[in-house]
């Protein structure tokens, strides 16, 4: 796992390396210059022939641009630095790094950003939390205006902590320091790469998710053994007759996924019964709901629009159960949940957990409160990335491409969580493995197929290829 930053985190690690001596402020600052010069001659194509324009803001981030272009004409790349304010706070650092008048300039109305080949950003930096002004909303879109920008630590009109303006840099490029920042997955983000300018360790309760973490988590195979079709586990699917398709999915995903034995309910008024025995000849259909014999048996309730309350009253606190968007209720609490359930919301669907309430964008502030009220359930939120909520850590999953913005995709990802839940692994295994399945699933079909039309039925065909992928050494 790789440790992601707060606003109130990434200033208390720049306080804490600088307090006990390990580097100071002004070794960081330049160290970050530096390694942003650096990054751009070793990544950026025939970088000595580029024309560069550092944006330079009064903060910080301006600070590291100010250093930056030192060390690219140093490196003997072609740069000027525009500055967003007459009164700019670097003068020290002018004359410090000896750059000279003719090297720089103060933004006004007849500044152009077309003449350059490359801008870099550094106006604002993650501790933004207002609303820009008029003029900086115009610098903003003559940079965006340029297909080729890298922005400092983040791009500037968003914040560490998920705050965002309406008008943000659009960079190829984002250069952050130490460890990437909450802010970095809360909005799309185009190549984040992390570079190392000296800071301490940090522990926190927000972490990336590796491919290591998966490799650590998936249970080796024997391919001699004695088993049979109980020995991967058995499913229990409650699926809404209001949209049968999404129960399909979620059956063929479980299926797919390797649980050994799939119980799909539906009661008696279901006129899909014989068309699913053709679609799906390996499960086995039901009418019964499960009993008192079957309480270890992990429980997919909610696709195709089936109830919570449907399910037996001696399962709601003794199995593990996911809970798809379609049995999420307006108005109904998290706490009205099953103890041990996962829940599976997409960002349209966590509007329920605050009644009609607008929740169009993600902030620290909105994951901190499902992680106060999540108790022992974990919350899988499903957005550009995903974030898996539980009360003591926030895992971020940012693997999936948008290719998963597709029609039932999310009921595929329930039918692999209860799938791996079957097979013996944790309701945390399950949801950080699923997630990734589900995500490198899509970047197969994307990879090898096709970047366009994934459907979720293309998708449940791919999952087999992610696990192939990561059992290459099995």
């Amino acid at each position: 796992m790789i440790p992601v930053l707060t606003k109130e985190q990434a200033y208390k690690l720049d306080k804490d390396t600088i307090e006990s001596g390990h580097l100071s402020e002004a070794e960081l600052m330049d160290n970050a210059g530096k390694a942003i010069a650096q990054f751009f001659c070793e990544s950026i194509k025939d970088p000595f022939n580029q024309k560069v324009v550092v944006v330079c803001g009064k903060g910080n981030n301006g600070g590291d641009g100010v250093i930056t272009h030192s060390y690219l004409k140093k490196y003997n790349v072609s740069s000027e630095i525009v500055f967003t304010e007459e009164k700019h706070n670097h003068s020290k650092l002018i004359k410090k790094y000896k750059i000279s008048k003719r090297e720089y300039t103060v933004y006004n109305d007849k500044t152009k950003f077309d003449i350059y080949d490359w801008i870099i950003d550094g106006i604002f930096g993650i501790g933004l939390s207002r609303s820009i002004n008029k003029k900086y909303q115009k610098i903003i879109k003559k940079i965006n205006n340029n297909d080729n920008s890298i922005s400092i630590d983040i791009p500037s009109g968003i914040s560490a902590d998920g705050f965002s303006c309406i008008d943000i840099v659009k960079s190829k490029f984002t250069l952050t320091f130490g460890y990437s920042k909450l802010g970095h997955y809360l909005l799309p983000i185009n190549n984040l790469s992390q570079l190392n300018i000296g800071f301490k360790s940090i522990l926190t309760d927000i972490q990336k998710v590796e491919s290591s973490d998966i490799n650590n988590i998936l249970k080796s195979i024997n391919k001699k053994c004695d088993i049979h079709k109980y020995s991967n586990g058995k499913s229990f699917i409650y699926g809404g007759i209001k949209y049968s398709g999404a129960t399909i999915l979620s059956t063929l995903a479980c299926l797919k996924t390797g649980s050994g034995y799939v119980n799909l309910y539906y009661d008696d008024s279901y006129k899909m019964l014989d068309k699913i025995d053709l679609l799906i000849p390996e499960v086995v259909m039901t009418n019964k709901i499960l009993d008192k014999k079957d309480i270890k048996t992990p429980i997919l309730i909610g696709p195709g629009d089936n109830k919570i309350d449907n399910i037996s009253p001696y399962h709601i606190d003794s199995s593990e159960i996911i809970v798809d968007g379609g049995a999420m209720e307006i108005d109904l609490k998290i706490d009205h949940y099953p103890t041990y359930s996962i829940l599976t919301p997409h960002m349209g669907e966590l509007r329920k957990f605050y009644g009609y309430e607008e929740v169009n964008f993600l902030d620290v502030n909105i994951l901190k409160s499902l992680q106060s009220e999540v108790q022992e359930r974990i919350i899988v939120l499903k957005s550009f990335n995903t974030f898996i909520i539980t009360k003591d850590m926030i895992y971020i999953m940012d693997r999936g491409p948008s290719l998963l913005a597709t029609a039932g995709t999310g009921d595929v990802l329930s039918g692999i969580l209860v799938s791996l839940l079957s097979q013996g692994y944790s309701r945390l295994e399950a949801s950080l493995l699923g997630t990734y399945l589900h995500a490198e699933a899509a970047n197969y079909y994307m990879n090898y197929i096709s970047k366009d039309g994934m459907t979720a039925s293309d998708l449940i065909d791919c999952i087999t290829h992610a696990f192939n992928a990561l059992r290459k050494n099995d």
